[in-house]
């Protein structure tokens, strides 16, 4: 039996929209023949025609620079960076080109452009990099991270829809995972999901636990050592957007709760789940039991593949973090040094 996985979601999502949209086009390097670097566009290549669907020269910047023109001419565009550390070379491209010339033009000039960031794993230190709080910082974007099959195709059946630019950030991890919390499975018919719309994935009682990106699928593992040994009820909600974000959703959940933990795979410090955070703890002030606690990669340079295991956001971290943190866990034991003492010395110390 064939899985509908992750990169059919966004696949579904762009031929629906090509075969609607004549002005639409995408490129990037690999896109075509090849079926993309990661084997999203297989297929594509023998419904249309090259100019429609085309390769480019290794050149991130000429890529993204080509989608805005193309934008500005009024043709719809997906441009892919195959790796999200490549978003550096275009980065001018992105924080003064794409995002600002709808805003300058008082709306007459529109970018419908949508930005494909694959954010990649076990490739070390130049391409395995979460930057996605790099382009929080940048307005004039919009900014989502799905991770489950159903918002992959709702995704990005929104963002070809509209006219604003949409930074749309894939993990090469889950590429081949399948819908596993929508009870429906992925509808064959389209459907759109609603930027900045959290989805909760469990429901719990004692304690929510908010994620972004696939750190989703370690908090759910979290969650259920939670309720197994300490019958803590941990409540899962996945942001699926980074800008905008509508926060009736967590403000619900951590009025039940009193307390919160947020996580994601980008590097610890300077993440935008502290900026979440800090809304939180200015909203949300008078229900909050203990502090949020914010769980990221280490504040480190990628390691080696066979190191990653102590670089990323792991299940153990995240209860550790609860414990010392949060409330205490009954005869529990830290089980890394991700432990406060730790945190602690590597602020000190700006590492």
């Amino acid at each position: 039996m064939k899985a509908f996985n992750f990169r059919d979601g966004v696949f579904e999502a762009m031929m629906h929209r090509f075969y609607i949209d004549p002005t639409m086009v995408a490129f990037g390097e690999e896109n075509r023949d090849w079926g993309d670097a990661f084997a999203v566009y297989r297929g594509i290549t023998e419904a249309l025609p090259y100019h429609r669907l085309s390769n480019t020269p290794i050149s991130e910047a000429g890529i993204v620079w080509a989608a805005v023109g193309y934008g500005l001419e009024g043709g719809r565009v997906v441009c892919e960076l195959m790796c999200c550390d490549f978003l550096g070379r275009a980065g001018d491209k992105i924080f003064n080109q794409l995002s600002k010339w709808q805003s300058i033009s008082a709306g007459i000039l529109k970018m419908p452009v949508v930005v494909r960031i694959s954010i990649g794993a076990k490739y070390g230190a130049q391409h395995s990099q979460d930057w996605s709080s790099i382009v929080n910082h940048i307005p004039g974007l919009k900014v989502v991270y799905p991770v489950t099959p159903f918002d992959a195709k709702g995704l990005m059946n929104k963002a070809l829809s509209e006219c604003d630019p949409v930074i749309f950030f894939e993990s090469q991890k889950i590429y081949d995972y399948p819908e596993l919390f929508n009870e429906g499975g992925v509808p064959e018919e389209y459907y759109e999901v609603n930027f900045g719309e959290p989805a909760v994935r469990k429901r719990g009682r004692d304690i929510t636990i908010l994620s972004s990106g696939p750190f989703l699928y370690t908090a759910m593992e979290a969650a259920e050592i939670l309720e197994k040994d300490y019958k803590i009820s941990a409540e899962v909600i996945d942001l699926r957007s980074i800008v905008p974000l509508n926060y009736d959703i967590i403000l619900e959940s951590i009025q039940k709760t009193g307390k919160v933990l947020l996580g994601s795979e980008a590097v610890e410090k300077g993440s935008y789940m502290h900026n979440v955070a800090s809304n939180i703890t200015r909203l949300a002030f008078n229900f909050l039991d203990a502090p949020p606690v914010v769980i990221g990669s280490r504040n480190w340079i990628t390691p080696a593949p066979e190191l990653e295991d102590i670089f990323s956001p792991q299940k153990e971290w995240i209860v550790d973090a609860i414990h010392e943190n949060i409330m205490p866990l009954a005869g529990y034991t830290v089980k890394t040094n991700q432990s406060t003492g730790e945190i602690n010395r590597r602020y000190k110390f700006g590492i």
